[in-house]
């Protein structure tokens, strides 16, 4: 087949199945969750049944559980964890709000002023005539995100429910499936599509190993050192900014960008104070992206920060926040497909 008609062929494909999945994508979402956690959990199944000679169901009964029991355990730490800081960022925005509104707003006055701009000159004044506040106006937009939140909780309780079973079957039947798979390829392509299956595994088990160890680093480094500064809420933005770190680019943002935050509403705007929080990001990220990364990474994935960007882009527009969670897997799978198609030795 020729570069070029593999090129034309692989791009239809995926823009098929793009659409497809798109229409889908609700419906699709705990399968697809549960393929992924299948691919994670299937190393430890074969371990179980190679090394303690156990048939593949007691396997997988046994591995399921561990992982749910686990993950149990985790929702019932971090859980009360996110209750609490929540509760206390909640009780102290009143302060904040008078920081703000003492502080910071006359300066935003007097800048559209300049700008023959007229504002409220009280910055509660401008909350309380905000339409925003109005009813009829924006009160109805929050009853309808608390409604629409609320069909998303049930949702989300309907694929915890559903994944479960998904996950025990695919793991039970994981070999048989991929044999069926296997058997329906022609022939003539039998051997390209295990070709592209490998590089994908081998792209995809590289990230996933190494991006959980620099989460876990960069968690540790970041709550520590927040904490230590006495940041409030300190400890919990740093963990949460190594968790999200499995999101390139957008974990650190959102990590920094928290921090700062509450670092001028806690110390004003102190140069030592919100200067170390700042110091503290730049040298985790230079870090993660001169040490972390390359190390424990490296070439794995083999992608480039802007096809990185685009991925992150492309498949949040497409699935929401599933898409930016999953946004490095899908685009290494993606890189690998394209690289394919236009047999080419070099990264994308």
């Amino acid at each position: 087949m020729k570069t070029k008609d593999k090129f034309l062929f692989f791009l239809f494909f995926i823009v098929i199945i793009a659409l497809l999945i798109y229409k889908i994508r609700f419906f699709v979402t705990p399968f697809i969750l549960s393929i992924a956690i299948s691919y994670l959990l299937n190393p430890a199944v074969n371990i179980f049944t190679k090394k303690f000679k156990l048939s593949r169901a007691v396997a997988v009964s046994t591995i399921v559980s561990i992982f749910l029991i686990l993950f149990v355990v985790f929702c019932a730490i971090i859980f009360p964890l996110l209750y609490n800081q929540t509760i206390i960022l909640v009780d102290s925005m009143p302060s904040y709000l008078e920081y703000f509104s003492s502080n910071f707003y006359p300066n935003i006055v007097a800048f559209f002023a300049k700008l023959n701009i007229e504002i409220e000159h009280d910055f509660f004044d401008l909350i309380r005539n905000n339409e925003f506040f109005i009813e009829g106006g924006g009160i109805g937009k929050v009853v309808t995100n608390i409604v629409n939140s609320t069909t998303f909780f049930i949702n989300m309780l309907s694929i915890i429910f559903i994944m479960p079973i998904l996950i025990f079957y695919l793991l039970k039947d994981w070999h048989l499936i991929l044999d069926k798979i296997d058997s329906i390829i022609p022939e003539k392509y039998s051997h390209q599509v295990k070709n592209i299956f490998s590089s994908i595994d081998k792209s995809l088990s590289g990230f996933i190993r190494g991006q959980m160890n620099v989460c876990l680093i960069l968690a540790i480094y970041y709550g520590i050192l927040l904490g230590f500064l006495g940041l409030n809420h300190g400890i919990f933005i740093g963990v949460l900014t190594g968790i999200l770190a499995f999101v390139p680019y957008v974990g650190y943002g959102i990590g920094i960008t928290s921090a700062l935050i509450i670092a001028i509403f806690q110390w004003g705007l102190s140069l030592y104070d919100v200067g170390l929080v700042l110091i503290v990001y730049l040298i985790g990220q230079v870090i993660e992206s001169n040490f972390l990364v390359p190390n424990l990474i490296g070439k794995q994935v083999n992608l480039h920060p802007l096809w990185m960007i685009f991925g992150i882009f492309f498949f949040g527009s497409i699935f929401g926040i599933l898409g930016i969670l999953f946004s490095v897997p899908l685009t290494a799978i993606s890189s690998v497909l394209v690289r394919y198609a236009f047999n080419s030795k070099y990264k994308i």
